[in-house]
């Protein structure tokens, strides 16, 4: 067996190279390594994790960061209005924030409906004001009035415009010219402003059958009730061709004076003149 050579030591400090193999490639270099993406912190209505501080949903029972108990963990209150109207919702790195759409804050819908009812109470308010009268007038007892003048724009003889309202019966006002009487009236004026509520109208010369027939009787009444602002409000009544009593509800506010105009009348032919046996006036308390 031959010798074998002797090799110069190694000098202090070098290190062997093994030469490289012939084919192989070159260890690649490890990826850089990626920073852990900023996780968001706790949102409002979330637990967060007594231990390590992460945020989570509701349902979970445990954290899902370290796996702590969330039995006792506290919820992330949520900021007031006013608050999330200026504050811009944070992302992590990484997450792609949603397209940002405008809410609209709570408040605004309240205002908008008690805006909208006063806008409809102010354009309503004159029939708010008649449906206030007319449960005042249900609830109330109709007390009568008196007038302190009645006139009239004719009147025959014997028949004056104050009979009408004397509180008998067998004593009536007639206008001055015979016949249908259109357009004939009294008028009678009160001592102050009245709601006034009914009117009671007895036609005729007499409550007695026999006598109420000797004269005409009216058959349409116009009734004009004058305000103390000058303002007027109508409504035609029908007369039934009875004697006594026929109620008819008038409802006006402020009433100073009223006015009963002759539209029609049954029986006035010939010399017969149109015969109102009494007028009576009923307010409110």
């Amino acid at each position: 067996m031959p010798p074998m050579p002797n090799r110069p030591p190694a000098a202090p400090g070098a290190r062997a190279v093994q030469p490289p193999v012939a084919g192989s490639a070159p260890a690649a270099a490890p990826p850089p390594r990626r920073p852990e993406a900023e996780e968001a912190p706790p949102r409002p209505g979330e637990l967060i994790c007594g231990q390590c501080g992460a945020g989570n949903v509701p349902t979970r029972r445990f954290c899902r960061r370290c796996g702590s108990s969330l039995a006792d963990a506290p919820v992330v209150p949520r900021a007031p209005w006013w608050r999330r109207l200026f504050t811009r919702r944070t992302h992590a790195a990484g997450e792609r924030p949603p397209r940002r759409q405008w809410r609209m804050p709570r408040f605004v819908l309240p205002v908008a409906v008690l805006l909208a009812l006063a806008g409809a109470g102010y354009l309503f308010r004159a029939e708010a004001l008649r449906g206030v009268e007319a449960v005042r007038d249900r609830a109330s007892k109709p007390e009568q009035t008196h007038a302190v003048q009645v006139t009239a724009s004719s009147a025959a003889a014997g028949h004056e415009p104050a009979l009408a309202v004397d509180g008998t019966t067998d004593r009536y006002w007639a206008p001055a010219p015979s016949g249908p009487g259109q357009g004939e009236f009294l008028e009678a004026a009160f001592a102050g402003p009245v709601r006034l509520l009914d009117l009671v109208v007895r036609p005729g010369a007499s409550p007695v059958a026999e006598k109420y027939l000797r004269e005409g009787r009216p058959s349409a009444l116009l009734l004009t009730a004058t305000a103390k602002d000058g303002r007027t409000s109508t409504k035609t009544v029908r007369i039934a061709d009875v004697p006594g009593e026929q109620r008819f509800h008038f409802a006006v506010s402020d009433v100073v004076r009223i006015r009963i105009t002759v539209q029609g009348a049954y029986g006035a032919d010939g010399d017969r003149h149109v015969a109102l046996g009494e007028v009576e006036f009923f307010k409110r308390r």
